[in-house]
């Protein structure tokens, strides 16, 4: 296969990124999920194994941003855990602009993870804390921060030089930092569960756009 499979194959998963970005629903998600899953087969046959990887990294994002908001999303159509009926809705961060992400010469990754720790800190700061929750919205936020988390760092630490050790306790700082303050105790689980399925956005759209990177440098 050549240069023209290569860039039939980029434009397929463009335009499947640009839907999800644009309606960030469930319909779209998974019509991504399946154009990067037949990326990723196409990587596997022509032995682009690192690329191959990072398709499979965004695949994994990808879905667990779809569960945690399908999950989240059932929870809140029976009790009313969030202020608006599609958590969906909630995901569009707001620090990665849907152009920026498809059409920029120079996509800065790092830059783009940093502007949403920091976006995600300005929306926690924007609610009305009102302490209250229930035992299964706090097991699933429990479960999912952990994840999150985990997430977020090794984006970090992908983006950062390993011997650059002031470089790495920045990163380090600014994922504790959103933490800290979706951990306060004032912060209610609606708000708290709002927060997670953002920054599940956020490593998803920034995973999908690395493996864009790649894919042009084959087309």
């Amino acid at each position: 296969m050549g240069k023209e499979d290569a860039a039939a194959l980029r434009e397929g998963y463009r335009v499947a990124l640009r839907e999800a970005l644009t309606s960030l629903d469930p319909v779209a998600l998974v019509r991504l999920r399946g154009e990067i899953q037949i990326v990723s087969r196409w990587l596997e046959v022509e032995r682009h194994e690192g690329l191959r990887r990072t398709a499979a990294s965004a695949l994994d994002a990808v879905t667990e941003f779809y569960r945690f908001g399908l999950e989240i999303g059932g929870f809140s159509a029976s009790r009313r855990a969030a202020e608006s009926a599609s958590f969906y809705d909630l995901a569009s961060v707001g620090i990665l602009a849907t152009e920026n992400v498809l059409t920029a010469e120079k996509r800065s990754l790092m830059r783009f993870l940093m502007s949403g720790l920091s976006e995600g800190l300005m929306f926690l700061g924007s609610r009305q804390y009102v302490a209250g929750g229930e035992a299964v919205l706090q097991a699933a936020y429990r479960t999912h921060s952990l994840a999150v988390h985990d997430a977020l760092w090794s984006l970090a630490t992908e983006f950062r030089d390993p011997d650059d050790l002031v470089s790495i306790r920045e990163a380090r700082a600014a994922i504790d930092a959103v933490f800290t303050k979706i951990d306060d105790p004032g912060v209610p689980i609606g708000t708290r569960l709002e927060a997670l399925l953002r920054l599940y956005g956020l490593v998803a759209i920034i995973r999908c756009a690395r493996l864009l990177d790649g894919l042009d440098t084959l087309a």
